[in-house]
């Protein structure tokens, strides 16, 4: 079943996007200036690249939802805002080429993937094949910035239903559960509209996958480049047992500009913090 279908409106209208969009804000208070040119992987309804937009940056956002670029694009065009968008896989971003103009090698000062959304990747090799073509796609000393629900945050996904919007026309609420053994969290999301005097009724299920930092480690360094902070979404160093860590990845050995993180050690943990 595809997700983020008949769920994208609903995404947009609780939401959602702001999470992204006060991530934006962290990353760019961390860089000394704005990096030029941008991409958002998995942008969604396009809350953390109409942001960088609005900061003068040249911005491509990507997603392989053709409903959720739909939105995107709207909220693009109501703002007046230049933003580029790419109707893609992100694992094959690389594969058509029409992209290829949007997309050149070594053309990105920073690419983005918020929100919880490599935790989609499934398959052992998904990370390494994202983590490969944004390197492809960095300039020498880019960066890559992206969060992951940790396994403390899909512990507490025990069997458990959350009310995530509560108004007089929509509702939303979400069934989560998590497997330790095979590493899958999954949540049914489900939605009430009403329209006039009846109310619609709406579902999907979405499933992600823990990610060890080990796991990380290695596919971002297989990549040729290297993680060289991990934050909390406040913005402060990610402690062992942090629920969503947020990676900054450098291309090369040294970063020739945006965030200098702690350094960090082969378990994660920041060194000297």
């Amino acid at each position: 079943m595809k997700i983020y279908t008949t769920y994208a409106p609903i995404y947009d209208s609780i939401g959602q996007a702001q999470f992204a969009q006060r991530l934006v804000a962290q990353i760019l208070s961390a860089w000394p200036t704005p990096p030029q040119r941008v991409l958002d992987l998995a942008c969604g309804t396009g809350g953390a690249a109409l942001a960088f937009a609005e900061r003068g940056i040249e911005v491509v956002g990507l997603d392989r939802s053709a409903a959720m670029l739909r939105i995107a694009r709207a909220r693009a065009r109501d703002r007046d805002l230049a933003v580029r968008w790419v109707h893609a896989d992100m694992r094959r971003m690389r594969d058509r080429p029409a992209t290829h103009d949007l997309l050149r090698p070594a053309s990105f000062d920073l690419v983005t993937c918020l929100y919880d959304s490599l935790n989609y990747l499934r398959a052992a090799e998904d990370l390494g094949l994202v983590c490969a073509s944004v390197a492809d796609l960095l300039r020498p000393g880019g960066q890559f910035v992206f969060d992951l629900n940790t396994e403390y945050e899909f512990a507490t996904w025990d069997d458990t239903d959350q009310v995530v919007y509560d108004s007089s026309d929509l509702l939303v609420y979400n069934r989560l559960n998590y497997n330790r053994y095979t590493r899958v969290a999954q949540g049914r999301i489900v939605w009430f509209v009403r329209e006039i005097d009846r109310w619609w009724r709406g579902e999907e299920v979405h499933t992600e996958r823990f990610w060890h930092d080990a796991d990380v480690q290695a596919a971002v360094q297989a990549a040729g480049m290297q993680v060289v902070a991990r934050y909390t979404p406040a913005w402060q160093p990610a402690p062992p047992d942090a629920a969503r860590v947020v990676y900054v990845c450098a291309s090369g050995p040294q970063p020739a500009q945006g965030i200098v993180g702690h350094s960090v050690g082969q378990q994660g943990q920041a060194v000297g913090d």
